[in-house]
């Protein structure tokens, strides 16, 4: 098709309306589709290759804008990472940097593509699907989405009960998005609570990263929707898992900590184990999943350690809840960091001290980028006032010698030495009443000038 193209072989008048220009452009659509990375690739590249050579006498780029530019700008979110740049790049040269005010012109198409692959076979796309909902939630115009709010909050919230968390991750991300930009017209659309049930749901989910997209949606809608009675109740929400922590068995389990994308979390098999059933006969993609649609209303069927495997779908622990509230606070930081009280900043530093647990340092851990996240959202004066009952935290952090807690106190403690000045922060520390947190923390200071 490549070549039909570079030879100007698309200039007929096609068959019945449709001229031969559209129908490549059809048929590049096609293979943008496809669920093979390879064959995605090559569309692409075929596709870039459409937009470089100049259009046949009569027609223009913008007229295959509706058909091939929905599918691109998916694409930019999808699983395999050369897909993914490959289209980010293309999408640049193509629109100029035009991309939004394109985009609005055929938001019609653009939208109900989204939608439609949201319910793709495929959980990749389907998560691909949500990321670009989040992103026109908040980077279209209001009054162009308006219209078509009830349709993306549908899609999404069918993608919220997905059996693949990063789809579910995602749906999150985009409802927060949506939500907070539009809080009277979801609650006009029948969704009183805003969410709510939701949001907390995933707030408290067994993966880390979902909890932390639910975390960041809330803290976005409390921002957007201003109202006191929510606030009141995810506050008090917040500060019941907190409270909890202290029933956590010492026999703690959870995932350590997973991080968001594609491929984030494998779990290789061998053996008799690696040619179960479950990985045989099973419809294949080339992002490796095994799995075919969201299966509503029973369990996967893919093999252990997918991220549809209903093994992620386990009851989460007490501290993975407190991590939750915990992440919740990071977030208020950032988005609405006023609703930040010191009564809940009260509850993460008890529940921070509890070690009888072998998961604890990977809550303190939440909590030491929790304090940074305080520490560049708060007014200055707001964060100081809370600095000596927040510095044991970090301390307890560095504390357990475990590397992923030890890098986010250093990184926390950066961050404040940035903030609030490197001499002021040497001097809360020097004259902490707490005298045994003073040596561990000047020893992972910042050295003086790295700020």
């Amino acid at each position: 098709m490549g070549t039909i193209i570079q030879n100007q072989g698309c200039e007929g008048s096609g068959e019945g309306n449709i001229s031969d220009y559209i129908r490549v452009a059809q048929q590049l659509r096609t293979g943008l589709d496809d669920n093979w990375s390879r064959v995605r690739m090559a569309a692409l590249k075929t596709t870039r290759l459409l937009f470089q050579v100049p259009p046949p006498l009569g027609q223009s780029h913008e007229s295959v804008y509706p058909i091939l530019l929905p599918p691109l700008c998916l694409s930019r979110y999808y699983v395999a990472e050369g897909v993914k740049v490959y289209s980010q790049q293309t999408w640049c040269e193509v629109t100029g940097g035009r991309g939004r005010e394109i985009l609005t012109r055929i938001l019609e198409p653009t939208l109900e593509y989204f939608v439609e692959e949201s319910r793709s076979e495929n959980h990749a796309v389907r998560e691909a699907a949500c990321a670009c909902m989040a992103e026109v939630g908040i980077k279209l115009p209001r009054g162009d989405l308006r219209p078509h709010l009830n349709r993306l909050l549908g899609a999404l919230t069918v993608c919220f009960k997905d059996q693949s968390w990063p789809v579910r991750d995602a749906a999150c991300i985009g409802l927060g998005n949506l939500v907070s930009v539009f809080p009277t017209e979801t609650r006009a659309a029948g969704y009183a609570d805003l969410m709510a049930e939701r949001f907390l749901h995933n707030l408290v989910d067994c993966i880390p990263s979902v909890r932390e997209g639910a975390a960041a949606s809330i803290a976005k809608v409390l921002q957007g929707a201003n109202d006191s009675e929510l606030e009141k109740m995810y506050l008090d929400f917040a500060e019941k898992q907190l409270d909890g922590i202290v029933d956590q068995p010492a026999d703690s389990k959870g995932a350590a900590s997973m991080s968001r994308g594609p491929g984030a979390n494998v779990v290789v098999r061998s053996g008799n184990e690696a040619h179960d059933e479950k990985h045989t006969n099973q419809v294949m993609y080339s992002c490796g999943s095994l799995a075919t649609r969201a299966n509503k209303g029973k369990y996967s069927t893919c093999g252990g350690g997918c991220c549809m495997d209903d093994t992620f779908q386990r009851p989460s622990q007490l501290w993975e809840r407190a991590d939750g509230a915990i992440r919740l606070i990071g977030e208020m930081g950032i988005y609405a960091p006023q609703k930040v009280t010191d009564r809940l900043l009260e509850k993460m530093v008890n529940a921070a001290s509890l070690t009888h647990y072998p998961h604890h340092p990977y809550l303190l851990e939440t909590a030491c980028y929790t304090i940074k996240a305080l520490c560049e959202g708060q007014q200055k004066s707001d964060f100081k006032r809370n600095l000596d009952f927040l510095l044991p935290v970090i301390a307890w952090a560095v504390s357990t010698n475990q590397p992923l807690a030890v890098a986010a106190a250093e990184e926390c403690l950066a961050t404040l030495s940035q903030v609030l000045g490197p001499s002021v922060l040497r001097s809360r520390i020097e004259g902490h009443l707490e005298s045994t947190i003073v040596p561990r923390l000047l020893n992972f200071l910042p050295p003086s000038g790295s700020h």
